[in-house]
């Protein structure tokens, strides 16, 4: 994207390729097919397959290289956790090994006698989560041309999810306590407010929400859950946001890490669309670089998600981690330089009656509609 402009922190009408990733799907859907949210694309692996390892050899008693002639199962059959798997008689006795899960028999090294078993993925129905049209259908993927309105984010933690809008929160600087999730939240799609804390989220897993948008939040809310790994596995999440994460739902900050109030353009967007139906997507779903939330429309026709210019008087969101909040542009994009030298696109801007120089790729364009 061009450093003189960038997307819209929020953008009403647009068009969205919406492309669903699957591993070994079978299709339910066909391209031309207009879908709601609800609508299953396919059933799909989940995650990847477990593993269990057996020491035939040494069980049996016998050379890696003979644990072969002793299976009674061939490799590639599946077998049930518990079921035979090789037996070494010995005169009136016979000494059996078991599969301890339920599996396929995958391989058997010659070296070091030790037998694998696979076992299948778990499989899930896949939503497409938008309404919209089917634009393609591959082996590893639907794609799904969507109309709505979008609102970016900062990082999707957990599974994308879609539900019902419910708007919790009555200001953007709040955090509610974990009793005021209740059979509201169920399926719902939930603006929680500026954080949540471990008891809150406890209680979105108990009640069953689909998703759950915050300003931002606490690595100290996710301890209870992941322990003294907590850093190690929010890594993992980050990399991979359906990877090792603790709930069912996931979690759209729109600002980052900490306790950070909902930027109020977004938190009037999501109140005026209170009860719509509305998605959580990865940045991958949407070929961006950020996660958002997509709130669907049922018209045919939008416009193409486009970069905003950065000029002068035009109000922006700025993503500064520990400062974030709306300002003003008083210049065009500009290279700056810091003493080591550093040189980086950024523009002045002015909050508070105070300017500051910020770096372009933190600064989002609000768009004048929203």
């Amino acid at each position: 994207m061009s450093a003189l402009g960038r997307l819209p922190l929020v953008a009403q009408d647009v068009e969205c390729l919406v492309r669903h990733r699957l591993a070994a799907p079978e299709l339910r859907v066909a391209v031309g097919q207009l879908v709601e949210p609800e609508t299953i694309l396919a059933m799909a692996a989940d995650g990847l397959p477990r593993s269990a390892r057996i020491a035939l050899a040494a069980e049996l008693g016998v050379a890696p290289a003979d644990a072969a002639r002793y299976l009674v199962r061939a490799l590639g059959e599946r077998v049930e956790a518990g079921e035979v798997v090789a037996v070494r008689r010995r005169g009136l006795r016979s000494q059996e090994v078991t599969s301890p899960i339920a599996g396929r028999l995958a391989t058997l090294d010659a070296e070091t006698g030790l037998l694998t078993v696979v076992t299948d993925p778990p499989r899930r129905a896949v939503p497409a989560l938008v309404a919209g049209e089917v634009r393609s259908v591959a082996d590893d993927a639907v794609t799904i041309r969507a109309i709505g309105d979008l609102l970016l984010g900062a990082s999707l933690l957990g599974r994308e999810g879609a539900g019902p809008l419910i708007v919790l929160a009555d200001r953007p600087d709040r955090e509610l306590p974990a009793e005021e999730f209740d059979e509201r939240c169920r399926g719902a799609i939930v603006l929680a407010g500026m954080t949540v804390s471990s008891a809150a989220l406890r209680r979105l897993h108990d009640v069953g929400a689909a998703g759950v948008i915050v300003g931002g939040l606490s690595t100290h809310a996710l301890e209870p859950f992941w322990g003294s790994a907590t850093p190690t596995r929010l890594q993992r999440a980050l990399v991979d946001p359906s990877a090792d994460w603790p709930f069912p739902f996931g979690v759209l900050m729109l600002e980052g890490f900490g306790r950070l109030p909902v930027p109020e353009p977004a938190f009037d967007f999501l109140a005026e669309r209170t009860g719509r139906w509305v998605a959580l997507l990865s940045s991958a779903s949407l070929g961006l670089d950020r996660p958002a939330c997509f709130v669907s429309s049922r018209s045919l026709q939008g416009q193409p998600l486009q970069p905003i210019a950065l000029v002068p008087g035009a109000v922006v969101h700025l993503r500064l981690p520990a400062r974030p909040g709306l300002g003003r542009l008083v210049s065009v994009p500009f290279v700056a330089r810091q003493p080591d030298s550093l040189a980086f696109r950024a523009v002045w801007v002015e909050r508070d009656g105070n300017r500051e120089i910020v770096p372009v790729d933190l600064v989002d364009p609000v768009a004048a509609d929203a």
